[in-house]
């Protein structure tokens, strides 16, 4: 077993570093330590046949569950949605079984989807407004591929927002930052991914979207202000982690809107390279370009109407790498002025 089919695994089975250990030291009678089972992962040692068995076994063990990725940034403008949509088409493309969750009151994704019908989820009360502020079931807000509202728009279900999402960062009740991880566990054995496209600041919902994730993707729009800012959701994913979700792991950074001729994009890709040294990668940059637009003002998803452009297809080698379950595509060198001229 090679270090990252271990990392692979543990997140699959919700567990971090040190619960790992915890897990294998009572079943093999062992005194693994955490630094170990880092050096297993990195590579760095080779992992014991003992321990590969024990972890498959418990992996066999356990339903199967999607793998539910949050999409997060409290700034806004950065491609967030257009990332989780076009993700999610690129998923369903693959044959993945997807469910999108719109966390954003601004209901960005529900509108894209469903334009006028968003009006229409809301008064038959199926958002993820009544999901989490009513206590409604939340298979009872999903938008399946079979329900008139969403049929022939996408290639993937939906769980709708509605600008009523906005009073939940005004609910006090305990455990509520837990409230979405437990919706989700009566649905994950339904998709083989669930997307949290979660809204443009460090409120309760983002809370709750990285509190219910195993996976976190940034994305980051490649201007000055927009770089400096990823520390403050940084800081966030630091104390969701240590406080709420401990196997919640920083998939990488996703450049969004790059300009590779623009000298500024390519500083802005250098800082975050050295902003995220040693803490997760810069993924493959998505360039800008204007077939983003275009498709959304013909109500459809860029990589479903363009998949061969540039821009998009980076959403669609995305897809098929999360899919792998191996190494997501990263930046490649930026290359020089002089190259680009």
């Amino acid at each position: 077993m090679r270090g990252e089919d271990l990392r692979g695994l543990r997140r699959q089975l919700r567990l971090s570093q040190s619960a790992l250990k915890d897990r294998l030291n009572a079943s093999l009678g062992r005194s693994y330590d955490k630094p170990k089972v880092s050096r297993w992962e990195n590579g760095h040692e080779p992992v014991p046949q003992e321990v590969a068995e024990a972890l498959r076994g418990l992996a066999h063990g356990r339903p199967r569950h999607a793998r539910i990725l949050a999409l997060a940034n409290q700034k806004g403008g950065v491609g967030k949605t257009t990332s989780a949509l076009n993700l999610a088409c690129g998923l369903a493309r693959a044959g993945a079984r997807v469910l999108l969750l719109d966390l954003d009151p601004q209901a960005t994704a529900t509108v894209a989807l469903l334009a006028g019908d968003s009006v229409e989820a809301y008064r038959q009360g199926r958002t993820m407004a009544h999901v989490i502020l009513r206590d409604l079931p939340l298979e009872q807000a999903i938008l399946g591929q079979e329900d008139a509202l969403l049929a022939g728009r996408a290639g993937f279900d939906l769980a709708p927002s509605h600008i009523d999402l906005a009073e939940t960062d005004g609910r006090r009740e305990p455990g509520f930052d837990v409230a979405l991880r437990e919706s989700l566990e009566t649905v994950r054995d339904r998709y083989d991914v669930i997307l949290l496209d979660a809204p443009p600041n460090l409120g309760m919902l983002t809370v709750m979207a990285l509190a219910a994730a195993e996976d976190v993707i940034i994305p980051v729009r490649t201007e000055p202000y927009d770089s400096m800012g990823v520390g403050l959701i940084l800081t966030t994913i630091g104390k969701v982690q240590r406080r709420l979700n401990p196997g919640l792991r920083l998939a990488g950074i996703l450049p969004t809107q790059y300009g590779a001729r623009k000298s500024v994009d390519r500083e802005v890709l250098e800082q975050l390279v050295g902003i995220m040294r040693d803490r997760a990668p810069v993924l493959e940059p998505v360039p800008a370009s204007a077939v983003f637009g275009h498709a959304a003002r013909n109500g459809r998803i860029a990589l479903e109407a363009s998949p061969g452009a540039a821009a998009p297809a980076v959403y669609g080698r995305l897809a098929a790498a999360l899919l792998a379950g191996g190494p997501l595509p990263q930046m490649a060198s930026v290359p020089p002025q002089e190259a680009l001229a």
